[in-house]
């Protein structure tokens, strides 16, 4: 609520988190926020529906939509980065995900770039 406009990582970070039931859930903080009484109420529940629109709309375009494949295979980015499949790797395939929805990356060799500067710290 306190961050407007969303960024297209917070968008991500919700979908994720809630996938495959983000529309179920913002629904259900809508009602919630409409229980919402006190001298700031109706701003807070407008606000607060402002924001579910939005993510509604994620939400049903990102069920919608096909998935997309990754960038680049685990397998690919495992042996680009000299590392065995595991933990480290699947932690670097989930971020490189985000920062596809985000615009940051958009092509194989900007992932494994990616991959290695996350690597770097």
């Amino acid at each position: 609520m306190h961050e407007q406009p969303l960024s297209r990582r917070s968008i991500w970070r919700y979908l994720v988190a809630t996938r495959p039931y983000a529309a179920d859930v913002t629904l259900l903080t809508v009602a919630d926020r409409l229980a919402t009484r006190g001298r700031k109420a109706e701003p807070a529940i407008a606000a607060h529906v402002g924001l579910a629109v939005e993510m509604l709309r994620h939400a049903f375009a990102d069920r919608e939509a096909a998935p997309q494949p990754p960038l680049i295979a685990g397998d690919q980015l495992a042996a680009a980065l000299g590392i065995e499949p595991g933990p480290e790797l699947g932690a670097l395939i989930a971020q490189l995900a985000e920062d596809r929805f985000a615009g940051e990356i958009s092509t194989p060799e900007e992932a494994i770039r990616r991959a290695r500067e996350l690597r770097a710290g």
